[in-house]
């Protein structure tokens, strides 16, 4: 996406990982404290970029509509990305010998499918365009994605 469209990436795990570094976060209870501070950070972020008139794309995985209050004018295009409580927990576990230690991702992977399962990553009530893809099966994106 971030090529496609030529915008700035502002992507949660990035900055998860970055501050992790920094810290020496260590152990699921501090990943899960840094993963709220780091949401506020993300949500500073896009706010700033969009009062100064940068558009951007901000990639998380967001459960909760209030960190998109009070922003600047701006066109909303939200792109939610879903698959099988199942699938998420297998995907959680066939790669996290490839992702960064804060994302403690063997501990979590049982409770990510749980909360899945429970509705807890449904789209935002947020003003501007839905654009739904469901990857258990992977999509061709091409051919999901419109011109946005």
């Amino acid at each position: 996406m971030r090529g496609r469209l030529g915008l700035p990436l502002i992507a949660k795990d990035d900055l998860k990982e970055t501050l992790a570094e920094a810290l020496v976060t260590a152990g699921r209870v501090e990943s899960q404290r840094l993963g709220v501070a780091v949401f506020e950070l993300l949500g500073h972020v896009m706010r700033e970029l969009l009062a100064n008139g940068t558009a951007l794309i901000v990639e998380g995985n967001f459960n909760r509509s209030t960190l998109f209050e009070g922003l600047p004018d701006a066109r909303i295009v939200q792109i939610h990305v879903t698959a099988e409580p199942e699938t998420l927990r297998r995907r959680m576990l066939e790669r996290d010998t490839q992702r960064h230690r804060v994302h403690c991702a063997r501990e979590a992977a049982g409770d990510v499918a749980e909360r899945a399962r429970a509705g807890g990553w449904e789209p935002l009530s947020l003003s501007g365009k839905l654009i739904r893809i469901e990857t258990t099966v992977w999509p061709d994106l091409d051919a999901v994605l419109p011109t946005i």
